[in-house]
């Protein structure tokens, strides 16, 4: 029969034997993966054949659930206030994990204080489109009419904060040089007008952006990368173009709350990167013009810090906000 101080010992170990058991059960029931953003998108594509090679391998359904609003925000406010046991996971993208905490007020989460990083899934390149109607056809025209008449280039963008506003800011930086914003709501609007000849210029992800350039229907100016993309091989990169400060890219990962076990977030990285090497995941980056990322946790994180620190010195520079 366990004494007083034989059963307070036991109940200080239990913390510590408690999750080492949970862990190498996990997951012992279905797992659900938030996506911040509309249906439809190349990240849900992607989060599916994650999730059916999860399913397979780790033997509980992986359910994809799209939380919609405020950038992203809240589906991924959702995910890092939720429990850190590894059932709640969010598939993320540039937006959520270096920019959109930034530019909504107030902070809804610290991407790297909240978040657990998983594995970096895939980024794609991202594109400067120029309408027709804006006579660019090449980045030199863009860059001798912007610095002769500041204001005058028209730049879209699918809103407030988002990804392609936040990128024309950086771009503008670089440049010295000022565009006059137009947001809309959402990239379709956006993309609608650049075709149209309403605006001059759209930075866009490659998968969209594409399409429209290789019809001549808008110019490609540059292409963000490590090199020419295979779909659009005659437009130039931004290194090639003496930019290289403009080589970012549009990129989605895996990730959890803050306080997930490692042995979870291991168990979860390993899969991830195999599920990245097969022959249904290569076909699909192909098909989208997108690459795979893959690596460790920690490679992730690293991502994280370095372009958190870079967007978010822009969004304060350019005093960038939703409230």
């Amino acid at each position: 029969m366990m004494n007083r101080r034989s059963l307070l010992a036991a109940s200080l170990l239990a913390p510590f034997v408690g999750p080492a058991a949970a862990d190498s059960r996990y997951p012992s029931h279905t797992v659900t993966v938030i996506s911040p953003f509309a249906a439809g998108g190349q990240s849900d594509s992607v989060g599916r054949v994650v999730n059916n090679h999860f399913q397979k391998v780790l033997g509980q359904p992986f359910i994809l659930e799209n939380k919609v609003g405020a950038g992203g925000t809240i589906g991924a406010q959702y995910v890092v206030r939720s429990q850190p046991d590894g059932y709640t996971l969010l598939l993320g993208t540039t937006s959520s994990f270096t920019i959109a905490p930034y530019v909504y007020k107030p902070q809804p989460y610290d991407p790297v204080a909240n978040v657990a990083p998983i594995a970096a899934l895939t980024e794609a390149p991202t594109v400067l489109l120029a309408s027709e109607r804006s006579g660019f056809k090449n980045l030199n025209d863009l860059v001798q009419i912007a610095k002769k008449e500041p204001g005058r280039v028209t730049v879209a963008s699918a809103g407030i904060g988002s990804f392609p506003h936040v990128f024309s800011e950086v771009f503008s930086s670089l440049l010295g040089v000022q565009f006059n914003h137009v947001p809309y709501r959402g990239g379709g609007p956006a993309m609608n007008d650049i075709l149209a000849g309403q605006v001059d210029v759209f930075f866009e992800v490659i998968t969209t952006a594409a399409p429209q350039i290789q019809v001549k229907r808008a110019y490609g100016l540059l292409v963000t990368g490590n090199g020419r993309s295979a779909l659009l091989p005659d437009v130039p990169t931004c290194t090639e173009l003496g930019y290289p400060g403009m080589n970012l890219t549009s990129w989605s990962g895996l990730a959890a709350a803050a306080g997930t076990p490692a042995a979870i977030v291991d168990v979860l990285n390993k899969e991830a990167n195999v599920v990245l090497q097969s022959h249904e995941m290569k076909d699909l980056l192909t098909q989208l013009g997108i690459g795979p990322v893959g690596g460790s946790p920690a490679k992730m994180a690293e991502r994280i810090a370095q372009e958190a620190s870079l967007y978010k010195d822009i969004i304060s520079k350019r005093q960038i906000a939703v409230q």
